[in-house]
């Protein structure tokens, strides 16, 4: 999927799905999303390196109960990090 003329890669995954991108400012992203809790993860690395995820702060990016939740979500932090230089 495109958002805001970056490539987004969404997988189904075992536990949900997840979505990844190479980051303008350097670095690749991806948001994992767990189907069970509906929390969403960011996590970040710069090539070859392995993953640093966090959960994002659900009072900004709430819960995601259903997969359409979770793209609406993916599509608003990424349209806010193609934003950044």
């Amino acid at each position: 999927m495109d958002i805001d003329g970056l490539e987004v890669f969404e997988q189904a995954e075992e536990y949900g799905y997840s979505w990844r991108w190479d980051d303008p400012r350097g670095f690749q992203s991806e948001i994992l999303w767990n189907r069970e809790v509906g929390y969403l993860s960011l996590g970040t690395r710069i090539p070859p390196g392995g993953w640093n995820h966090n959960r994002l702060d659900t009072e900004q990016w709430g819960y995601a109960r259903t997969i359409y939740e979770a793209r609406t979500a993916v599509e608003r932090y990424v349209s806010g990090a193609a934003a950044k230089p």
